[in-house]
């Protein structure tokens, strides 16, 4: 091979190359967005009391974890959450606003911070802050590690 044709093939290559790269982060971005949706959608509906479109969101084996000694801390699957946040419903008859204030997302993670707003049975305002770092896998949430204000729970159920 001259040197012409040895140019000519590296060219080649590394255009073929950097097409690939450009695809796969094309790709790589796309997921990402649409990760971040789904849980934009995921909190959207849960703050429209729409729980079962919500929760179609939620694969059947989701592993959702929260930090503490409440009744409702521990790993759960997605039966035993919806359990928890029937419990929370009857404690908001006026609604439980979850607005998401920040998302980050990489690979199939997205890292949310979450508010929220609602008046307890009690009289007491609940506006607690979370952070949601949630796995997703084939369109569906499948694990779910839910930090929050736990003492500030606590108080508002004492």
């Amino acid at each position: 091979m001259n040197k012409k044709t040895v140019i000519s093939i590296f060219v080649i290559v590394f255009c073929f190359t950097l097409t690939y790269v450009q695809i796969a982060n094309a790709q790589e971005q796309e997921q990402t967005t649409y990760n971040k949706n789904l849980v934009s959608n995921f909190f959207e509906l849960l703050s429209n009391g729409e729980i079962d479109r919500a929760f179609y969101l939620v694969n059947d084996d989701v592993s959702w974890w929260v930090p503490g000694d409440l009744p409702f801390s521990g790993t759960k699957n997605k039966n035993q959450y919806l359990q928890i946040v029937g419990n929370i419903q009857k404690g908001f008859p006026q609604g439980l606003k979850l607005k998401v204030k920040s998302m980050i997302s990489e690979n199939n993670k997205v890292a949310a911070e979450v508010e929220s707003d609602g008046v307890h049975i009690n009289g007491k305002k609940y506006n607690n802050k979370y952070h949601f770092l949630i796995t997703i896998e084939n369109n569906s949430i499948i694990a779910v590690k839910e930090y929050m204000d736990t003492l500030h729970l606590y108080q508002l159920i004492q």
